[in-house]
């Protein structure tokens, strides 16, 4: 009997690169930036969807279903393209430009539903709908989260091994449903490493659960603009709290102009073409340093989780910054001097 080969398009084992410009800034000497963008379709999530098929596709499932606030969809698109899967897919009316086309273009099926991922009472009310059609069209439910489909995210755990160094002392981590936080804390297990959670303001769960010293994951409206950080109840924010608190790591809660800023900032300085919730980590990571957590000598790292051209609408705002001009050929030697 032929033996089906690993599902994979190649992710994994993404670059670990040193800050350059920003590092000197903040008076940090060894800070680096995991880029789980340069994953086959541009985020992490490759990881999850490449250990969920290979989990699904020996059990002959042909069809599956997911939500997806953008690159759980982009990636599931892509590697169902590959392995012959259709697809629908979940996604809140907001989901960036980026993120659908990508879908789109690899043959899924996208169905957008007003106040999905926003409003917690719709949000449970599209996951008991996908839960009984899953089950009566039998077609898996793909979802991101150690709740749904654990043997996937335990495909993102080896993000954390990639992580682990005897030096490692800080590692900041953008946190939505809490499954990429609770994978990356699993695989640094053993590790001496404090795992900090960066969530949004406007969409705090995990992170206000441990400010307030208790364990209720309270529903919230969210109202964050950071694409794939909006995920209003509890689908790992439980287990995710539970694994900051043994971690020792903190929490932080930052605005989306906090995450713009810091988007701005990978992009001037760094030069790493991020989307928003790429820069979340940086964010808590700034906070961390005008805190005095972070020291000089830290050896500390940044999860940036998904590319630039997943939200181009943040690159195009990112870009206003710096408007091309048109000239005449006789006005290029006086322009060029004048911004020498």
């Amino acid at each position: 009997m032929a033996v089906m080969p690993a599902v994979s398009l190649g992710e994994g084992n993404t670059p670990l690169v040193p800050s350059l410009r920003l590092a000197p800034r903040l008076g940090l000497r060894r800070l680096f930036f995991k880029l789980e963008l340069c994953n086959p379709s541009g985020s992490y999530k490759d990881r999850f969807i490449a250990a969920q098929l290979s989990h699904i596709l020996p059990a002959g499932v042909r069809a599956c279903v997911a939500t997806s606030s953008g690159n759980t969809g982009a990636a599931l698109a892509a590697y169902s393209a590959r392995y012959g899967l259709a697809c629908s897919i979940i996604v809140n009316q907001n989901a960036p430009a980026g993120k659908l086309a990508q879908m789109q273009a690899h043959g899924a099926r996208v169905l957008r539903v007003r106040d999905f991922t926003s409003s917690p009472d719709v949000t449970l009310q599209v996951f008991a709908i996908l839960e009984r059609f899953s089950q009566q069209a039998n077609a898996s439910l793909v979802v991101s989260a150690y709740r749904y489909c654990p043997q996937g995210m335990a495909g993102v755990e080896s993000l954390g091994r990639e992580l682990n160094h005897p030096d490692l002392r800080h590692v900041f981590v953008p946190l939505g449903g809490g499954g990429l936080y609770s994978a990356v804390c699993r695989g640094l297990h053993g590790s001496p490493a404090l795992v900090h959670a960066v969530q949004p303001e406007g969409c705090l769960t995990t992170v206000a659960a441990w400010t307030r010293g208790d364990d209720e994951i309270r529903p919230v409206e969210s109202t964050t603009t950071i694409s794939g950080l909006a995920v209003p109840f509890d689908i790992d924010a439980s287990l995710a709290l539970r694994l900051l608190r043994q971690n020792g790591g903190t929490a932080y809660a930052v605005s989306d102009q906090e995450v713009y800023q810091a988007q701005q900032l990978m992009l001037e300085l760094e030069g790493i073409y991020t989307e928003p919730a790429g820069a979340t980590a940086l964010a808590g990571l700034l906070r961390a340093v005008q805190s005095g957590q972070v020291q000089p000598d830290d050896d500390t790292i940044c999860l940036v989780t998904g590319h630039g051209f997943k939200d181009p609408a943040s690159i195009t705002a990112a870009a206003a910054r710096h408007p091309d001009t048109l000239l005449l050929p006789s006005e290029l030697l006086d322009a060029l001097q004048s911004s020498s």
